[in-house]
């Protein structure tokens, strides 16, 4: 500092406040361990003389802290002038401090080496407060050097709950909360710069660390730095000590990862209280450490169930845990079997009901010509030179689908012909095309491909994607109903199908169960996206929609001839969804006039009404997505795949 400037920088500030608060530190800390130590019946000579220092000390703090307090954003300066009232005020506590503790070290006998030690060290620290121009104390106190080696070796550490390492370059300073550390029960080592600090940590780890801020070669704040860089140590807890406690050293402290700051001298019982915070957050942080090691084994066998590989009881020692995750992995292991034992049943079910509905399609009557106006496809005959007809596999208003093979490929394909009538009109087929091209475009596992569309000798016809299956029809009509969470999967499925669509531009207008297929393996197929553009005629939408789509499922915009978007769709989803779940439609009439009447203008009964296991929130899901309005109902394909993963 020179002496001709008027003021001392926020960082001399910071460093006076440092220099003139450790002495202060260390009279506080060692008169409150002897207070502590002092048995009751000498309670009237030594303990007053103690209880003078105390108060001594914490006044001299005052002092400091007023003339020297620390401004929040680091601007504080002090005009050199000052520092010289300062000084004679603290004169005044640090001879009293003398006159008090010199006379009670002359009375001590030789046989309290602990005592004669502690009060020497008081005596230096006072002597340090402020520089003396001459002695006035009557006895010679020594060095914080000649004080330390008269100090009597402790005790062993008792084992306690931590192992905690002091950092300070002070040896006072070290010995002082080493000791008041040990009296809690902890084991504590002391390092007496940063590197043998780092050393230290590397090689032993500790529970708790308390750091000082200002020390030589390495400071707190690069070995702060270090440990929280270094992954093996990022989660040790460092609390740092220092006089310097503006609030810029602090934050910096914070910043840089410190669990706490504590400000020299501290309060034991602020000290205690920061010291077990601290350790109680590194348990939990242990626990959660090896909590979430456990829980990355439990998923590490989900993910060995998925493949096959799991081994029964490889999670006995997680499962032996009382916590959650024990019972978690208790039901995990013991699921396991079930679940395989379980999929075993499904397979057989599948194959099962496969059998039974070939049965059944050996047994219909194929599709006559006549029911179509337009020539039936043999099997064996040659289709547009490149596919072989193999089998009919269904009919309907739109015409007739096949099962055909592709010679050119090699792989079988479906062939849906179109009847003649529904592209007879040149501008309607131009927008059916536009339709199929976004369609082709639609690529995703639960939507079933559509590849062409081409026209031989006057017949249309789309190729597509052929899955062996059945379809949600033959389902419902076989089983009556269906159970909740099949349903909710069927529908999660046709929702995420519905959303890639949307979002390319394309509207299904004609979901119904007829046109859901599942496969084998219990994935959901759509078909038929892009065909139903075919029932918008511009003079008879409605009648013309009747014989592609099937009424029940339509939407009240559909049966009104009104413009219509993905809203659409989701209302057929909830019809669907509530046939599957009840066996009956919503609506239901002798005729289809009665039955629009009733769709445009009376409420459907709650599926939970006539299905109990239905949830309230199912049955208001599937109400909302049969909203009369569009707007009353769901916004997009996307929110109703979001709903149902939380009803799920």
């Amino acid at each position: 500092m020179s002496a001709g400037r008027p003021t001392l920088t926020p960082e001399e500030v910071s460093e006076l406040r440092h220099e003139l608060r450790t002495p202060i530190n260390h009279i506080v800390g060692y008169a409150e361990m002897l207070l502590e130590d002092l048995p009751d019946a000498d309670a009237a000579g030594r303990r007053g003389a103690l209880e003078e220092t105390l108060v001594l000390a914490r006044g001299a703090l005052d002092l400091i802290n007023h003339k020297l307090a620390a401004g929040a954003s680091g601007a504080t300066q002090v005009a050199t002038g000052e520092l010289s009232t300062l000084y004679e005020s603290l004169r005044e506590p640090q001879a009293r401090i003398l006159n008090v503790v010199a006379p009670l070290l002359a009375s001590v006998s030789g046989n309290e080496p602990e005592l004669v030690a502690d009060l020497r060290r008081i005596l230096t620290a006072a002597e340090k407060l402020v520089p003396l121009d001459v002695g006035g104390a009557d006895a010679d106190p020594g060095t914080a050097e000649e004080a330390g080696t008269a100090a009597a070796a402790s005790d062993e550490a008792d084992s306690g709950p931590a192992r905690i390492l002091v950092v300070d370059d002070v040896e006072a300073n070290r010995d002082l909360l080493r000791r008041r550390l040990e009296r809690e029960g902890h084991v504590v080592e002391c390092a007496e710069n940063g590197q043998r600090a780092l050393e230290a940590i590397r090689a032993r780890g500790y529970d708790l660390v308390l750091l000082d801020v200002m020390m030589p070669e390495i400071d707190g704040y690069q070995v702060l730095g270090y440990l929280k860089d270094d992954p093996a140590t990022r989660d040790i807890p460092v609390i740092m000590i220092s006089a310097a406690d503006d609030m810029p050293n602090i934050v910096r402290c914070i910043e840089r990862g410190a669990e706490d700051f504590l400000p020299k001298p501290f309060d034991p019982v602020l000290l205690r209280a920061r010291i077990n915070a601290s350790l109680e957050k590194k348990r939990l942080r242990d626990h959660e450490v090896e909590y979430l090691r456990q829980v990355d084994r439990v998923i590490k066998a989900a993910s060995a169930v998925e493949k096959g590989n799991y081994a029964a009881g490889a999670l006995a020692d997680v499962a032996a845990r009382a916590d959650q995750l024990g019972k978690l992995a208790r039901v995990f292991d013991g699921m396991v079997a079930q679940v395989r034992a379980r999929e075993e049943r499904l397979h057989e079910q599948v194959r099962d009901l496969k059998s039974e509905i070939e049965a059944a399609r050996r047994a219909a009557r194929p599709p006559e010509a006549a029911d179509l106006d337009f020539a039936s496809l043999p099997a064996g005959e040659r289709f547009a030179e490149r596919y072989e007809i193999i089998e009919v596999v269904g009919a309907g208003g739109m015409g007739m689908v096949y099962r055909a093979r592709d010679l050119e490929l090699d792989e079988d394909v479906a062939i849906k012909t179109l009847r003649p009538e529904l592209v007879s009109d040149a501008a309607l087929t131009d927008r059916f095309k536009t339709e199929i091209r976004l369609a082709r475009k639609i690529s995703h596992r639960n939507v079933v491909r559509t590849h062409d569309l081409g026209e031989w000798k006057g017949v249309y016809f789309l190729t597509m994607e052929f899955v062996e299956g059945i379809t949600l029809r033959e389902l419902i009509d076989s089983r009556g109903q269906i159970g909740v969470s099949s349903t909710l999967a069927i529908a999660a499925q046709l929702a995420e199908s519905l959303e890639v669509a949307h979002e390319r531009g394309v509207v299904h207008r004609d979901i119904k169960p007829q046109n859901l297929l599942l496969d084998a393996d219990a994935v959901l197929k759509v078909m038929d996206f892009g065909v139903a553009r075919l029932a918008e005629r511009s003079s008879t939408r409605t009648e013309a929609g009747l014989i592609i789509g099937t009424p029940a499922y339509m939407s009240p915009e559909q049966l009104l001839a009104e413009p219509t978007d993905a809203r659409s769709d989701l209302y057929s989803v909830g019809v669907v969804m509530y046939e599957c779940l009840t066996g009956t439609l919503p609506f239901q009439a002798n005729s289809t006039i009665s039955l629009i009447g009733k769709v445009l203008n009376v409420e459907p009964s709650p599926p939970n009404v006539i299905n109990l296991e239905v949830s309230p929130a199912l049955s208001i899901l599937i109400l909302e997505l049969l909203a009369k309005k569009p707007e009353e109902r769901l916004g997009s394909a996307r929110e109703l795949r979001e709903r149902l993963a939380q009803i799920g």
